[in-house]
């Protein structure tokens, strides 16, 4: 058992069964703060929130989970909004998480807004991070980079790959967060840990999103990278207008991982938003 408000050094890891599958999520500790649940991104995982967690674990109780398919989470038949609805329902309720903030970023952020417009006496407050109803031209494109090896040779290759697409988070940052992203096959070739079916079995998605966006009553903050190519202006600007309670805010120097490009303007957003 541990003691109340305990900082912990590390997080824990919490596997729990949900729907037949078994779901891994990290455990910041803090019992009796508020608290807060961090869901990641296509193809993402946890600890991908790990810089931002210590900044936010003196102020919540924090949790970030690994969606189906991703990081350390079983890989599952479909991929769809209403799949993570079900998925994040059992986890708050094994969790005895009643009132939370609900943290989301591009398809985490989708999955938190179709939550909230479902169970909204859940949610205390909602901020979603670079996605909105519509997606941009941009992000529907196909890759302009140089395409991606199926296999790496090390950690530093593929710290090198991320580091070119976006420079905003710094190669350091790319190193330690790419040791948690790639897992070794039996064969011995180093792979990224989400599991390839999460992009074959994606189903496309038949939800009116401006639909749940209008249905979602918990205070909810709209987080935009200033050179997003996912999330365009203008929808983020009607988005937060659509909201019964929305707040739109613009981070300068980022592009989509707004926590890793400029945490610390993400983090002065979320203190003037969550009140820390």
């Amino acid at each position: 058992m541990l003691p109340t408000r305990m900082n912990l050094l590390r997080p824990l890891d919490r596997s729990l069964l949900v729907n037949g599958l078994r779901l891994h999520a990290l455990d910041w500790g803090g019992d009796g703060r508020p608290p807060l649940l961090l869901l990641h991104g296509f193809t993402g995982h946890a600890h991908a929130w790990d810089t931002l967690s210590i900044a936010l674990q003196p102020h919540f109780h924090v949790y970030a989970l690994d969606a189906r398919g991703h990081g350390d989470s079983d890989p599952a038949e479909t991929y769809t909004a209403a799949a993570a609805f079900d998925d994040i329902s059992g986890v708050v309720d094994q969790l005895g998480l009643t009132a939370f903030v609900l943290v989301g970023l591009s398809m985490g952020g989708r999955n938190a807004m179709y939550f909230a417009s479902k169970r909204p006496d859940r949610v205390r407050q909602l901020v979603v991070i670079d996605i909105g109803p519509e997606l941009s031209a941009r992000a529907m494109a196909p890759s302009a980079g140089p395409p991606e090896p199926d296999t790496w040779e090390s950690i530093e290759q593929a710290a090198q790959h991320l580091f070119r697409a976006n420079p905003y988070p710094g190669i350091h940052y790319y190193r330690w967060v790419v040791s948690h992203s790639l897992r070794t096959r039996p064969d011995g070739a180093l792979v990224w840990k989400w599991h390839p079916n999460v992009k074959e079995r994606r189903a496309p998605s038949d939800v009116d999103w401006w639909t749940v966006v209008r249905a979602i009553t918990p205070p909810t903050l709209v987080l935009r990278g200033e050179k997003s190519h996912v999330l365009e202006r203008d929808v983020a600007e009607r988005m937060a207008k659509e909201l019964p309670r929305g707040r739109f805010v613009e981070i300068p120097r980022a592009v989509h991982t707004l926590h890793e490009d400029n945490p610390e303007a993400v983090l002065a957003a979320l203190g003037d938003f969550l009140g820390f």
